[in-house]
Order: structure tokens, then C-alpha cells, then sequence
């Protein structure tokens, strides 16, 4: 089976959405960001309510606090987005719309772009990771292959013959950038 496709920002945009929802760093951060600003507001709110003797700038504090709470996940969600898209356009631009082949053969799977080739045997792939709209093809060293759907002829026999050559299947197919 031979798959020739060419990579877009977009495809390489969904990848380092897809890989940074995953991360366990990325999520603490987005966590302790969420959760930490609106809990310094309230206590520097109460500490100013405290000291003047006033309660409206507590108050003012607090409610800036909450609105932080509410609106940072969409906030958030901007900001990756847009980091990852100047990512991909400074880190991966001498690889946009660049021929790319992948050949599987019977043990092996031969991955070819512009620059390089690469011979992969079947025990290195780990997983095989499914999305609306690509297959990233994960191998043991975290380094993965990005395949667009619409590339693909056959989905059923692509996602067969992956994991006959030894890669977990993982269904991502309701994954959403959040």
C-alpha cells in the first residue's frame, strides 16, 4: 500500500493541537493559569477590602477573579491556537505542500519527503491515532506520522494494515481542540 499526499498548515496546526490536548504539561499549566490568576485577585481584593475598610473594592476584585475563572478557557484556547499556528509557520514552512510518500511493506514502512527517507520497522509504530480528519501514526520515539484522510483510498485496509504491523488503534474521532 503507497499513500502520496502533501501536508498543509492546517494538517500540521491539528497535529500540534492534538499532541498539546494530550500533554500533561500543557494541561497543568492551562490548569494552574485557570485557577491561580482569580485566586490571587480575590485574596488581594480581600487584603485591600481589609486595609481601607472598604468592601466595593473587594468586591471589584473578586468579581474580576471570577470573570477570569469563566472566560479563560476561551481565552486560552485563542492563545495556544494562535502560538502553534506561528509555530507551525516558522518550524515546518520548508515542509508545507512538499511531497510526501508512505509505502508499507511487510514488516517495514517507508516514509519518504523532499529531504529524507526513512525506514521504520513495524515494531517501532505504537499507535495509531484517529481524528475527524487525519491518522497520525505515532512510533515509539514520540515522533509521529501525520496522514490526511483525504488522502487515503482506503481508510479500512490503511487502518488493517497499521495495525497488523503492530500499532494500537486509538479512536480520537470526537477529539476537539478546547
Amino acid at each position: 500500500m503507497t499513500i502520496n499526499y502533501q501536508l498543509t498548515n492546517s494538517d500540521f496546526l491539528e497535529y500540534q493541537l492534538y499532541t498539546s490536548s494530550k500533554s500533561e504539561l500543557h494541561k497543568k499549566r492551562r490548569f494552574r493559569s485557570r485557577i491561580i490568576v482569580p485566586i490571587i485577585y480575590v485574596l488581594f481584593g480581600l487584603y485591600l477590602a481589609n486595609k481601607n475598610g472598604d468592601n466595593g473594592i473587594g468586591i471589584v476584585f473578586a468579581g474580576i477573579g471570577i470573570l477570569w475563572f469563566v472566560f479563560y478557557p476561551m481565552y486560552s484556547k485563542r492563545r495556544y491556537k494562535k502560538h502553534f499556528q506561528k509555530h507551525v509557520e516558522e518550524n515546518y514552512k520548508n515542509r508545507i505542500n512538499k511531497p510526501v510518500k508512505i509505502d508499507f511493506d511487510e514488516n517495514f514502512v517507508n516514509a519518504k519527503d523532499f529531504t529524507s527517507e526513512s525506514k521504520i520497522n513495524g515494531t517501532e509504530l505504537k499507535e495509531l491515532i484517529e481524528t475527524k480528519e487525519h491518522f497520525f501514526i505515532k512510533l515509539t520515539t514520540d515522533l509521529s506520522l501525520i496522514v490526511p484522510k483525504h488522502s487515503i483510498e482506503n481508510q479500512t485496509e490503511f487502518k488493517k494494515r497499521v495495525t497488523e504491523l503492530g500499532a494500537e488503534y486509538v479512536d480520537e474521532l470526537n477529539w476537539k481542540w478546547k
